[in-house]
């Protein structure tokens, strides 16, 4: 397995090349070019203004990589958006995730957190990366009428970092397929890349950094055992909610702090975190066309078709049967 280690951040200079050269090739404009014994496809990136970078990946790996990001500075966010096909794994200390199409699609994540990416040979890779300064994320916190008190102390790095990871929005999911049709490279590309990555900023950060994605600075052991917890939910995602009793006693906590700290890394309960999950694999499944309504209450536990049609139709705003017939 090869292993890759490099740095991103938002002035591309400092990084793109290094990227390019550990994978064994090269910068020309914005592409990189990267040995076909790799991967082949398109790798492009592009700064959007001083403050903002974009980096588009469509390609199919032809050998298991271990990317390994060890940034060197601190005065930025990545928020990923991943359509991955094929068995990719995203590792933070020493807890492994599931990323791409069909699990977490959508990951925040702070620049001073090392991060793993294991990506498996004929995997198809589709992403979206985006890297912001915070300085204007909290300009915009600032914007929305979030108490001064509140955004100080979420960009305080003495006492929080950033983190998030979960199913991207329905619109993000819609803007991004439409995207996917421009040929890297064209006239308008770089325009659209731009309009495409301040749609997605703005539907992201509405969306998810007003319900305090932030956690504050713990110990790794209570963070990894919440990551686990998440991770293990995820893997039950057809069975039934176990209850918080077991979910804190799993992870070696009080009721208390365990729903609270769940909440800040995921903006949500443990009990809407499983069923806003377990809803995202229900439409994935009916995207694939290979289940029933009823079939697919059956498989994900729901007590009824009607069951799953309500709950559908709260999240998605539509019904299972519409949504279907949009496809």
């Amino acid at each position: 397995m090869k292993e890759v280690v490099y740095r991103l951040g938002v002035e591309i200079e400092d990084w793109v090349e290094e990227l390019a050269a550990s994978l064994g090739g090269f910068v020309r404009g914005n592409f990189s070019i990267i040995p076909d014994d790799v991967c082949t496809g398109t790798h492009y990136t592009l700064q959007i203004s001083e403050n903002v970078t974009a980096m588009v990946i469509d390609v199919t790996y032809h050998q298991d990589l271990l990317f390994k990001v060890r940034n060197t500075k601190s005065d930025f966010a990545g928020i990923f958006f991943i359509l991955t096909e094929g068995e990719s794994v995203q590792i933070m200390n020493d807890v492994s995730r599931s990323v791409g199409r069909w699990n977490y699609n959508l990951a925040i994540t702070d620049s001073v957190l090392d991060l793993d990416y294991l990506i498996k040979s004929e995997s198809k890779s589709y992403s979206i990366s985006l890297l912001v300064k915070k300085h204007i994320l909290r300009e915009y916190l600032s914007k929305t009428g979030i108490l001064d008190e509140m955004v100080n102390r979420v960009f305080d790095e003495k006492q929080n970092t950033l983190l998030h990871y979960a199913h991207m929005s329905n619109n993000s999911w819609h803007i991004i397929n439409e995207f996917r049709k421009n040929i890297p490279g064209s006239i308008s590309f770089n325009l659209l890349l731009g309009a495409l990555v301040y749609n997605l900023m703005a539907d992201c950060l509405d969306s998810i950094l007003k319900r305090e994605i932030m956690i504050s600075k713990i110990l790794r052991s209570d963070l990894t055992m919440i990551m686990t917890s998440q991770s293990n939910l995820i893997k039950n995602q057809t069975g039934i909610f176990p209850g918080i009793a077991a979910l804190a006693a799993e992870a070696c906590m009080s009721e208390t702090k365990y729903k609270k700290l769940y909440k800040k890394i995921t903006g949500q309960t443990p009990n809407a975190f499983f069923l806003k999950n377990k809803l995202e694999l229900a439409r994935d499944l009916l995207a694939s066309r290979q289940n029933t309504i009823g079939e697919l209450a059956a498989k994900l536990n729901f007590r009824s078709p009607s069951h799953l049609s309500e709950q559908f139709k709260s999240h998605f705003g539509m019904s299972p049967k519409e949504y279907a017939a949009s496809l």
